[in-house]
């Protein structure tokens, strides 16, 4: 790959430049994500080593080829970002030929000439970063810029004596070089698709959770989840909420006469008619059993809450359900009360569960139960 002429500098051909600039490339892919808004690539020390063994030229190259694989990133983004990094291999090339032309290559001056690049590229990094925040985050510009030169001397530390370590080699075998660079990328590379796989599938599992598997509507842990959202909106400040537990009258016997396949399609149809036939903004969800709840934002009063329950019962009975094997006629009862903020989701739903308790002693009706503080002026509404 390199052999030291009778300067001492090193002469790349153009095969192992193109090597170079492709695993620069290969590394602006690389991404480990750190956390929710901060990630790392190993672009720079790629981009440093290429730049120390090719030269400033291909430094130049190397950083240009960071941002040529990029997909989506804005133009201004891939500029700025562009240019930093072809700065960041010149600059490197630049050390690469004043510390190595002339001399034989030692451990230690790999170890300063692999520091000596870093700290080219962290400082050719710093200014650019300073601009930018200066730019884009005037008032947090002191803050920003020492968490970033904080990180890259981090960088630094850390990938020195593997640059170092990467120049000695090349005198002594080219492709282990190469071979050793691409194999720490590749190592990045399956640690960044192991860790997207492992999000995509947890996202999964998690909206998996708080899903019915038989209705898929919301089950009852997002219900009462949203409950708990809601309330603390009611209790900044925001219009109460319409809180109704329904449960479908005389459901034992459809499972006991028709099987509990067509009693499944009656709960699935249910929660269908109850989610196409509300607003957008209520939230349909299967409690458990033959029970449903209704979250309905912006109820307030007596009134209000009698005509949002009343709209659930005829919602669910004003057509057959069609099933499998025959049309069944359903009918609901519907408990509702307000979630107003004066006391806690769970007794607010304690209260409509007794209220839904009282409409199932006659069954196809609605009963409605206020909080005892607001009953007298609800009650005039």
């Amino acid at each position: 790959m390199y052999s030291a002429n009778h300067n001492g500098l090193f002469e790349s051909t153009l095969p192992i430049s193109l090597v170079l600039v492709a695993l620069a490339a290969a590394a602006s892919q690389a991404v480990v994500q750190l956390g929710p808004r901060s990630w790392y690539t190993a672009a720079t020390p790629v981009v440093v080593l290429a730049g120390l063994l090719g030269g400033p030229l291909v430094g130049v190259a190397a950083g240009v080829a960071t941002q040529l694989v990029r997909r989506g990133a804005v133009w201004r983004r891939v500029g700025a970002e562009g240019g930093t990094a072809a700065l960041q291999g010149f600059a490197a090339g630049l050390v690469g030929l004043v510390l190595l032309g002339g001399v034989d290559l030692t451990g230690e001056r790999a170890a300063t000439t692999a520091a000596m690049a870093m700290l080219a590229a962290v400082a050719v990094n710093s200014v650019c970063r300073f601009l930018i925040i200066l730019e884009r985050h005037p008032g947090r510009l002191v803050e920003l810029w020492a968490r970033g030169i904080r990180v890259d001397l981090l960088e630094t530390v850390l990938v020195v004596p593997l640059v170092a370590v990467l120049l000695i080699t090349s005198i002594v075998n080219a492709a282990l070089v190469l071979a050793a660079t691409a194999s720490l990328l590749a190592s990045l590379l399956t640690a960044q698709r192991s860790r997207e796989s492992t999000a995509v599938a947890l996202a999964a599992e998690q909206v998996n959770a708080r899903r019915d598997q038989l209705t898929g509507a919301p089950n009852r842990r997002a219900f009462e989840e949203a409950m708990i959202a809601e309330h603390a909106r009611v209790v900044r400040g925001g219009l109460p909420a319409g809180l109704f537990l329904i449960d479908l009258d005389r459901f034992k016997s459809v499972n006991d006469r028709f099987g509990h396949k067509v009693g499944d399609e009656v709960l699935i149809e249910v929660v269908r008619r109850l989610t196409d036939g509300l607003r957008p903004t209520d939230l349909v969800a299967r409690w458990g059993g033959e029970e449903i709840t209704v979250l309905a934002p912006g109820v307030r009063g007596r009134r209000q809450l009698e005509q949002f329950a009343e709209r659930i019962r005829v919602l669910v009975r004003e057509l057959p359900i069609a099933t499998s094997t025959t049309a069944l006629p359903v009918t609901v009862s519907v408990g509702g009360t307000l979630l107003d903020g004066s006391v806690a989701p769970s007794a607010a739903l304690h209260r409509a569960d007794g209220a839904l308790y009282d409409a199932k002693r006659t069954r196809d009706s609605v009963a409605i139960s206020l909080p005892p503080r607001l009953t007298l002026h609800l009650e005039s509404a």
